[in-house]
């Protein structure tokens, strides 16, 4: 595994547990936001592993397709469109009142789960 990779490895998995601890602390926007995050830069990852310099981009989906990563399961992918959803609607304050009322301690918990077993599968794509 490349230095590159490795490093994008690290902060991945430093968000994943940043996702966690917001989980803990109530702060369920943030689980969502730490998940994405997580994820983006497990793909990015990816993609230095494959000696291409990943894009400025956030899209999970284009990342996953610019990795290389074929056969995407249906639940993967809707995870992604959901982070990808949740993750710009909280950049803007116009949308993030909407966005607080509908995410809750059981939303989070189901994403967060979601986004580990995700995590877990990409990861083993890197090593």
């Amino acid at each position: 595994m490349g230095k590159a990779s490795i490093n994008w490895l690290k902060i991945a998995k430093y968000d994943l547990g940043a996702a966690e601890n917001a989980l803990d602390g109530g702060y369920y926007i943030k689980v969502f936001e730490h998940a994405h995050s997580a994820l983006e830069k497990l793909l990015k990852g990816i993609i230095a592993e494959n000696n291409q310099e990943p894009q400025k981009i956030h899209d999970l989906l284009r990342l996953a397709s610019e990795a290389l990563i074929e056969n995407l399961q249906l639940e993967v992918k809707t995870l992604m469109r959901e982070l990808d959803s949740i993750y710009m609607s909280t950049r803007y304050p116009d949308e993030f009142e909407a966005i607080y009322g509908k995410l809750d301690q059981v939303e989070a918990r189901r994403v967060l789960a979601e986004t580990k077993r995700t995590f877990k599968w990409l990861e083993k794509k890197i090593k």
